[in-house]
C-alpha cells in the first residue's frame, strides 16, 4: 500500500522523536538525558570536621574515609545512629581519598602521593601499598569486574583489580558537556552514581551505557557550609546515604 507524502513526513517525524509528543529526555543524538528528584527521609549526626572522601555501606555499618595531611582515617559509623565504632589513623602522613571494599580486599587512594593502598583494619600495618598511578587519586568504586576510579576530571578509569593497570577510559557527558571534577563514587550493581566537587550534583551513569545521565541537585540542608560528598547504597534498606567534607549529618534518601 503507497503512504501519502504528508502521511510519511509525519510517520518519520514520530520515529525520529520516539514517538509524538515523547520522551522530553530524549535528544536528536539518540541520548538520554535527565533530572531526578532527591527525597530526604532522615539524618545521623556526624563529625562536622571530618572531610569525608569515601563512603559506602559493608558487613552491616558504614565505611567512611577521610583526608587531610595527618587527620586521615579509615572508620566504621553506625549506620542507625551515626557513631564511630572503630577507626583507623593513617600514620604515613597520605591524604587518603576514595575507598572500596570489593575482589575480599579493601582499597584507599591517595590524593597527590599516586598510590593505592590495601587495608586492613587488624592489620600490622593497617595500610600496605598495593599500587602506584599517575595524576591525582577521587572517588572509587568498583563494578562486578573491575575497579573504577575518578580524579577530578570528566573521565571514569576502569582498573583492573589485581594490578590497577588502566583497563579502559570512560568520559561522561551531560547534556553535551564534560562533567569535570568527578569526585566520590558508588556502584548500586546498574548505575555508577558520582558527586561532582563543589557543587550539589549527583550523577547516576548507566553502566553499561554512559551516556545514559541523570542529575540530582541535593538540597542544602544536606551540607549546609561545606561540600556535599559521599554516597552510599544500602542494598538491605533501599536507600542511599548522604554527607560530605565538614558536613554535619549524614541523610537517608530516595534518589528517583
Amino acid at each position: 500500500m503507497r503512504v501519502p507524502f504528508f502521511l510519511s513526513v509525519i510517520i518519520l517525524l514520530c520515529a525520529a522523536l520516539t514517538a509524538c509528543g515523547g520522551d522530553s529526555a530524549s535528544t536528536s543524538k539518540g541520548e538520554w538525558q535527565a533530572t531526578g528528584a532527591v527525597e530526604l527521609v532522615s539524618s545521623l549526626p556526624h563529625e562536622g570536621r571530618a572531610w569525608t572522601e569515601g563512603l559506602l555501606v559493608s558487613e552491616g555499618i558504614l565505611w567512611e574515609s577521610t583526608g587531610g595531611k595527618g587527620q586521615s582515617q579509615v572508620r566504621g559509623l553506625d549506620r542507625q545512629t551515626g557513631a564511630v565504632l572503630w577507626s583507623v589513623a593513617n600514620t604515613e602522613g597520605v591524604f587518603g581519598e576514595g575507598l572500596v571494599r570489593a575482589f575480599d580486599r579493601t582499597y584507599l587512594l591517595s590524593y597527590t602521593e599516586g598510590n593505592a593502598y590495601l587495608f586492613e583494619r587488624d592489620g600490622k600495618p593497617a595500610y600496605t601499598l598495593f599500587a602506584s598511578y599517575e595524576g591525582e587519586g577521587w572517588g572509587l568504586t568498583a563494578t562486578d569486574q573491575h575497579l573504577v576510579n575518578s580524579n577530578g576530571s570528566a573521565t571514569l578509569y576502569y582498573r583492573d583489580p589485581e594490578t590497577f593497570s588502566i583497563v579502559r577510559e570512560v568520559p561522561i557527558q551531560y547534556m553535551g558537556q564534560p562533567v569535570e571534577r568527578l569526585n566520590e563514587l558508588e556502584f548500586d550493581g546498574t548505575y555508577i552514581w558520582a558527586n561532582q566537587w563543589r557543587t550539589p550534583y549527583v550523577y547516576r551513569i548507566l553502566e553499561w551505557d554512559p551516556s545514559k545521565v541523570v542529575r540530582y541537585t541535593l538540597p542544602a540542608e544536606v551540607c549546609p557550609g561545606g561540600t556535599p560528598n559521599g554516597i552510599a547504597w544500602d542494598r538491605d534498606e533501599s536507600i542511599f546515604f548522604l554527607t560530605g567534607q565538614t558536613c554535619e549529618k549524614i541523610w537517608k534518601a530516595r534518589l528517583r
